[in-house]
C-alpha cells in the first residue's frame, strides 16, 4: 500500500505549498510531520549519494524539522552538522529532536536564508539540500552564496523531483518552480562549478490526494574548483 503523504492536514493546494515552503505554527508543525513521510526516501537517499567522510563539516540547507539527522549520524559518527532554515518553528522542532547531538556539540541550527548564510568562505566539506531548490528566489545568486561558504573542492548535492512527476501534483502550481536535470546541471555549470554528475532514484509509492504516485529522487553533484 502507498504511503500517505497529507492524510491529517486539511489545507488546500495553494495553502499546504505556502507551508511546504515555509512550515509556520502549529500547522506548520504537523506539515513537517507530513513532510517525514513524503520525503523519507529521497532524504535518506541523499545521505547516501552524498557519502560524507570523517571529520567532515556538513551544511544542509531547509533540514525541516531535522528528523533524519540521526541517520545520517547512523552513517559516519564522526561528523560536524550543521543546519539551516528560515522557518524559526522548524529550527525550534529541528532543536528538541536533536538535543543530545546539539549537546555533544555534532549539531547545530540556524535560522537563515539561503539568499544570506551567517558564514565564512571556504567553511563547509559537503552541502546538501532537499526539496528546497523549487523555492530558492535567485537561483543563480543563491548557488553563488553556496559556493562562497563551500572549501574547495567541497561537494554539492541537490535533490530534487522532476518537472515531470512536480507537474502531476497540483500544490505545485503554487509557488514552485519546476527543473529537469538540465536545467539543474547548467545551473551548477554557469555559477562555477565542476566534475557535475546526476543520479535518479526510484522509491514506493505514494498516495497524494488520492492519486498515488510513482516515485524517484534526483541527485545533482557538483564540486567546487
Amino acid at each position: 500500500m502507498a504511503e500517505k503523504f497529507d492524510g491529517d492536514v486539511k489545507l488546500s493546494p495553494k495553502e499546504l505549498a505556502a507551508q511546504l515552503r515555509k512550515p509556520t505554527g502549529d500547522t506548520g508543525k504537523e506539515v513537517g510531520l507530513q513532510m517525514n513521510k513524503g520525503n523519507k526516501y529521497i532524504c535518506l537517499n541523499s545521505y547516501k549519494v552524498l557519502k560524507p567522510n570523517k571529520g567532515d563539516f556538513i551544511l544542509e540547507i531547509g533540514m525541516g524539522n531535522g528528523f533524519f539527522i540521526k541517520d545520517l549520524f547512523e552513517m559516519v559518527d564522526d561528523l560536524t552538522y550543521v543546519g539551516v532554515d528560515f522557518s524559526k518553528d522548524m529550527v525550534r522542532e529541528a532543536s528538541a529532536l536533536n538535543t543530545t547531538f546539539i549537546n555533544s556539540k555534532k549539531v547545530e541550527f540556524h535560522e537563515a536564508s539561503i539568499e544570506k548564510l551567517p558564514f565564512d568562505d571556504n567553511s563547509f566539506d559537503c552541502i546538501t539540500t532537499t526539496n528546497t531548490l523549487y523555492f530558492w528566489p535567485q537561483p543563480e545568486d543563491n548557488v553563488k552564496e553556496l559556493l562562497r561558504v563551500l572549501k574547495p573542492n567541497g561537494k554539492l548535492l541537490i535533490a530534487y523531483r522532476s518537472k515531470k512527476l512536480m507537474e502531476q501534483i497540483e500544490l505545485s502550481k503554487f509557488g514552485f518552480k519546476k527543473y529537469e536535470t538540465v536545467n539543474v546541471e547548467n545551473l551548477l555549470t554557469q555559477t562555477g562549478f565542476n566534475k557535475i554528475i546526476t543520479q535518479v532514484i526510484e522509491e514506493p509509492e505514494l498516495e497524494f490526494n488520492g492519486k498515488v504516485l510513482k516515485m524517484e529522487g534526483v541527485y545533482t553533484i557538483g564540486y567546487k574548483a
